[in-house]
């Protein structure tokens, strides 16, 4: 019971309002965004030449829309992924708040993801970031750009934080010693 109530306490309550969050931010967005292509909505201009919310089929495919078309094997890959996340959630330090935000977004967004697959077999993707013509990326959703958010967070937290000492931990280790 300890481990389980050790899950909630200090910072890694930012992990579940994250996780939770971005389920719901995404699961709602996809809910009022996205459509069927052949419906005749146009595109929604909402940055011209730069950002739209456009019709999409769904993507059967991964990131950038690589790997196999079919959903298990992606089904398999979130479950997977979200034993890590959880893995790593558990064993890091309840004061890395910046860490389980990070957690928590990935966690999110490979639920979000995860629901399309298990219900449609696709995920819904309906935000389209470009540069005029010129310059296209791949169409994508809320929990599409929280995996990117929350990994570029772990790699900023891994290589470019220092840990910073805590207090309590030199206090335990002088009344050790006396």
């Amino acid at each position: 019971m300890a481990i389980v109530r050790g899950l909630f306490e200090g910072k890694r309550k930012l992990f579940w309002a994250l996780a939770a969050g971005t389920l719901a931010l995404d699961q709602a967005s996809k809910l009022l965004l996205w459509h069927p292509p052949g419906e005749g909505r146009p595109p929604v201009i909402l940055i011209p030449h730069v950002l739209r919310v456009i019709s999409h089929g769904g993507n059967l495919r991964g990131a950038l829309g690589l790997g196999p078309s079919g959903p298990l094997f992606y089904i398999v890959a979130a479950l997977v992924g979200l034993t890590a996340v959880i893995v790593f959630f558990a064993a890091t330090d309840v004061h890395r708040g910046a860490v389980h935000w990070a957690l928590g977004m990935l966690a999110g967004g490979a639920i979000g993801n995860l629901v399309d697959r298990l219900a449609l077999g696709y995920v819904r993707d309906f935000v389209d970031l470009h540069w005029g013509d010129t310059y296209h990326w791949h169409t994508f959703n809320a929990a599409d750009a929280a995996i990117c958010v929350g990994f570029v967070l772990i790699v900023y937290e891994t290589f470019f934080v220092k840990e910073k000492p805590r207090e309590d931990a030199g206090q335990g280790a002088s009344r050790a010693a006396t």
